[in-house]
């Protein structure tokens, strides 16, 4: 199958549907845009991540001492979506060995708990991290971590980003990764939310979820990866599923 572009796509989900009028162009990319950020959501796909660290964030800002976050991550195109990591070593000639250490991943209320507020005698290397998307601002992304800092650390965080839509602008030669290599997941992703608009059969909605869930299983097969969405790394949960065809 070859590559989708935005026109194509459109066609395709009509095609399927067996409607070529059941929604205004607006609504239909809409529609589009659900399947893709439910993708992107659901699936750590590699190529959608970057980074940034000390040495390149505004004026080479460094976590200095007594500290419990670094500042805020800014992604000019539409914004962190989720973490992948953050690690930390010791400056340059403030600790003899540096090397670079993996933090964990916690939920904020387990750092205000760990490491309420700042005391000299229990600053410390720090251990975890939080990390939540700003509600005023979109484009920024707020990371913390625990305990606060008893010195001067450097700093890589690397985090997932939202790419761009296939609906940008409403150009119709339009081609994105997923229209390239998850042909089928975003297609069945848009047909089921199409249904779902529509207010369609329940039956086929069903059918055209576990269509959309096989195809999300063979892209994290393809991507060597795992679900971001960890409910779909459970053995419970995940569909039992072979590539999608």
């Amino acid at each position: 199958m070859a590559a989708f572009t935005l026109a194509t796509l459109r066609t395709a989900i009509d095609e399927w549907l067996e409607n070529d009028s059941w929604g205004t162009t607006s609504q239909r990319d809409n529609i589009i845009v659900l399947a893709e950020e439910k993708i992107n959501s659901t699936v750590g796909i590699a190529g959608y991540n970057t980074d940034t660290t000390s040495a390149s964030s505004s004026a080479g800002i460094l976590i200095a001492a007594g500290h419990n976050s670094i500042a805020a991550i800014t992604d000019t195109v539409t914004g962190p979506l989720s973490p992948l990591y953050l690690k930390i070593r010791a400056h340059a000639g403030t600790k003899v060995n540096n090397p670079w250490k993996f933090l964990l991943l916690k939920d904020y209320n387990f750092l205000q708990e760990y490491a309420p507020v700042d005391n000299e005698t229990s600053r410390s290397e720090p251990k975890y991290y939080s990390f939540y998307n700003n509600v005023s601002d979109s484009d920024k992304a707020t990371v913390n971590f625990a305990p606060y800092s008893d010195g001067i650390y450097d700093y890589e965080f690397n985090y997932y980003f939202e790419p761009e839509s296939i609906t940008k602008d409403g150009t119709t030669s339009n081609e994105t990764w997923l229209s390239k290599h998850a042909k089928n997941a975003l297609l069945y992703g848009c047909i089921n939310q199409a249904y779902i608009f529509m207010k369609g059969d329940p039956n086929l909605i069903q059918v055209y979820d576990m269509k959309f869930m096989e195809a999300l299983k063979a892209l994290v097969v393809m991507q060597g990866g795992t679900f971001r969405d960890t409910s779909f790394n459970d053995s419970d949960n995940a569909p039992n599923m072979t590539a999608a065809q």
